[in-house]
């Protein structure tokens, strides 16, 4: 029985609402069991093509409903939305580090033979841009008086400014004298991409972050840095990469904590967090540099004292 048939009305089959509940007859297909994951897929795609009308029945329930049917309601979508397409916040990794080492990313980037891709992956892990705002940048974003870049930053709807480091912006000033026609054709985006593709019509002329993702994992896979930690849950196992295009910003924020003395409240401000404990799990440090921190932070006076009372007993 579709939605519809399973969301009737006792009195009359009238709702609240001027519309009525009933409707005779299977529209959608029947997702109450676990299916194979193909089946899954082409019921997906069933659900996508009739979206309008799914839409209509959701708007239905949600007018009809009792509130604890409608909270029920909404904890299962949320847990599916959860389960399916969300990240957990508690690293499943663990204590492993997500970000590159220094040796990790000069080894990295010397094999990032595109100067396209070269310096995308560079604001990256040099001002910790996600992929999603590294391959949006304008010419316009740049203010060349003050060496200063524009980001809209995705996860907080805010327009933040970094300053660009020398090295980064002469580099940046050399690829726009070399891809001026380029960058002009493509509307002032620095990594263009003017080639049909696979785009759709509304799809703006810059590289896309699949493009990007793509690229950065065929040239994991040239440097020898594919390091496997792990597998997905489910019928067909996929292997999870330690390295991905976000452990450049890792190390971007690492880098930047640990160049500043540790200040914490500073690398939040870098990365554009708006919870210092989300910067927390950003920042790793290496087993070696805990251990000269636990050494350095010992009382020598104290050990000397308790190496004296232990010559006493």
């Amino acid at each position: 029985m579709g939605p519809r048939g399973i969301f009737s009305c006792v009195s009359g089959g009238q709702c609240s609402v001027s519309r009525q509940c009933t409707v005779p007859g299977d529209q959608f297909p029947d997702c109450s069991e676990a299916k194979p994951l193909s089946e899954t897929r082409q019921v997906g795609k069933q659900l996508t093509r009739r979206w309008p009308e799914v839409k209509d029945e959701i708007a239905l329930f949600g007018r009809c409903m009792t509130k604890w049917n409608l909270v029920k309601a909404i904890g299962i979508l949320s847990e599916a939305r959860k389960s399916r397409f969300l990240r957990r916040k508690t690293p499943k990794y663990g204590s492993m580090n997500k970000g590159f080492t220094e040796e990790e990313l000069e080894r990295f980037l010397s094999v990032v033979n595109s100067p396209k891709m070269h310096l995308l992956f560079s604001y990256q892990a040099i001002l910790g841009l996600r992929i999603g705002e590294a391959v949006r940048l304008n010419i316009r974003d740049l203010n060349l008086k003050e060496r200063e870049i524009r980001i809209f930053t995705e996860k907080s709807g805010k327009t933040d400014y970094l300053l660009i480091p020398e090295k980064l912006f002469e580099a940046t000033i050399q690829y726009i004298a070399a891809y001026e026609k380029d960058i002009s054709a493509a509307g002032g985006f620095l990594f263009f991409s003017l080639a049909a593709g696979r785009r759709k019509p509304k799809t703006e002329p810059h590289l896309t972050t699949e493009t990007a993702r793509f690229a950065f994992h065929d040239y994991i896979r040239k440097a020898g840095l594919q390091q496997i930690y792990g597998y997905t849950v489910g019928p067909k196992p996929k292997p999870l990469y330690r390295l991905s295009p976000h452990s450049l910003r890792h190390f971007a924020v690492t880098n930047f904590c640990r160049k500043n003395g540790g200040n914490v409240m500073l690398a939040g401000k870098f990365a554009r967090h708006t919870n210092l404990q989300t910067t927390m799990t950003y920042i790793h440090t290496e087993k070696d540099e805990l251990y000269r921190s636990i050494e350095r932070a010992q009382d020598g006076e104290l050990l000397e004292r308790v190496r004296k009372m232990q010559e006493k007993v």
